[in-house]
């Protein structure tokens, strides 16, 4: 019965979903308006949290939004669900957790009514991408995904290869299902790059197609890297378990948010907006929610939002992820913080690594736990050095830095690799 509420609302939505990128820009922000309007109302006489007269404002344009409080992890893990969530309700909702990269695991809960156009919008993004519904899937995965009805037609046909095997296993396990198309955690695609032999790999490409991409950081230089190894589009999901997905790429390779569902800031540190263009930490409001409404929910991945304009005929805005969480850096002792796109940005550059991950002391220092591809002829010592090598180049200081060996990338119990993790914040001026 849950899931045909579910299935119901995709289908109801399937439409309107396609059409909504192709609309006038003008009316994509006056459906986001009346959204936001009607999420505020419903939450302000439902839902306790929400009885706050700061929430009494009116919403005129979606620069008002700036003018409500600003909705953080810490507040919601605090609080817990239940003022979060309205008084009384009966309906079906779904619940969530976040994978607790952030050392705060998240419960959330989604009503049908969200989830259902979620599912419709996860069909555009397929589409969007290029993608087949006759392309059959091979998804790296912790843990199984259920059976959709719409499989049982031979659509969107996929199959779980179960992450944490070793690599040898995963790797035999995706060639032997010829998938056109690879889905699964970035860290997941590059241990698969490594291990395919050139005869391998080329075996692959004979069938695949695609290669997606979702829930850790995916830099442009990433991207372009997992393209050029599978020799397919490489297409990434931006998305949260708190709020679903807020955006993803189409097939000309730009990320185009879900401005039919959420709305996306882009904000400084002190939570103040910013234009387009300029670096800051991203805020979601998915207005759609009725379970567990989050306004102006504070995820803190650095990014970039951009004006529409694609070849795609999209009229969504667009975003770009750049260097990571805001929470996700370590920090020099002048208080300079270096985020994880710098350290993605090592493995790129750094003949010989396979993986990274590091970590930060109290005291400050700073471990590099190292994996070094074993097919680069390169010795342990002397991927060591470089590393230390480029960090003076690259920081313009000397780093107190330690490298060690590691056999494998951290993996949460979500399946997300934990790349970068700091205890150490500088101290303040007296």
């Amino acid at each position: 019965m849950k899931g045909r509420a579910v299935a119901v609302r995709e289908l109801l939505y399937a439409v309107p979903v396609l059409r909504a990128p192709r609309r006038p820009r003008s009316a994509i922000e006056e459906r986001a308006v009346r959204g936001i309007q009607e999420m505020l109302r419903y939450a302000r006489e439902r839902v306790p949290y929400y009885a706050d007269p700061a929430y009494d404002r009116d919403i005129a344009t979606l620069a008002d939004l700036a003018t409500l409080p600003m909705l953080r992890k810490e507040i919601v893990h605090r609080v817990g669900p239940e003022p979060l969530c309205p008084t009384g309700w009966r309906g079906w909702f779904q619940v969530d957790a976040s994978s607790g990269t952030t050392g705060l695991v998240i419960r959330v809960r989604h009503d049908a009514g969200a989830y259902g156009y979620h599912g419709a919008t996860i069909l555009r993004r397929f589409l969007a991408s290029g993608y087949r519904p006759w392309w059959t899937i091979a998804q790296i995965k912790p843990f199984e995904r259920p059976h959709r009805w719409f499989q049982r037609f031979g659509a969107f046909r996929r199959t779980v290869v179960r992450a944490g095997q070793p690599d040898e296993v995963v790797k035999e396990q995706i060639l032997a299902l010829r998938p056109n198309v690879i889905m699964g955690y970035p860290v997941m695609l590059r241990a698969l790059v490594r291990n395919l032999t050139d005869e391998e790999m080329a075996r692959l490409r004979r069938t695949l197609r695609l290669v997606m991409t979702d829930s850790e950081l995916v830099t442009e230089p990433v991207r372009a890297l997992l393209a050029g190894s599978f020799g397919v589009p490489v297409c990434d999901e931006y998305s949260a378990y708190e709020v679903l997905t807020v955006g993803s790429h189409c097939r000309h390779g730009t990320m185009h948010v879900d401005e039919d569902r959420v709305v996306l800031e882009i904000v400084d540190d002190d939570g103040v907006p910013v234009p387009d263009g300029t670096e800051g930490a991203v805020v979601v409001t998915h207005y759609r929610e009725r379970a567990m409404p989050l306004v102006r929910y504070w995820l803190g991945d650095r990014a970039i939002a951009l004006p529409p304009g694609c070849a795609c005929g999209s009229n969504f805005r667009r975003m770009v992820l750049t260097r990571g969480r805001s929470e996700d850096y370590v920090q020099l002792p002048g208080g300079r913080r270096v985020y994880i796109g710098t350290f993605l940005a090592l493995t790129l550059t750094v003949p010989g690594i396979a993986e990274v991950m590091i970590r930060q002391a109290a005291t400050g220092t700073i471990t590099v736990h190292l994996i070094v591809d074993p097919r680069s002829g390169f010795t342990f010592d002397e991927v060591a050095a470089s590393i230390r090598d480029w960090f003076t180049a690259h920081l313009g200081i000397e780093v107190d830095l330690e490298v060690v060996a590691a056999d494998r990338v951290s993996i949460t119990p979500g399946g997300k690799a934990r790349l970068i993790q700091s205890d150490y914040r500088v101290p303040a001026a007296d």
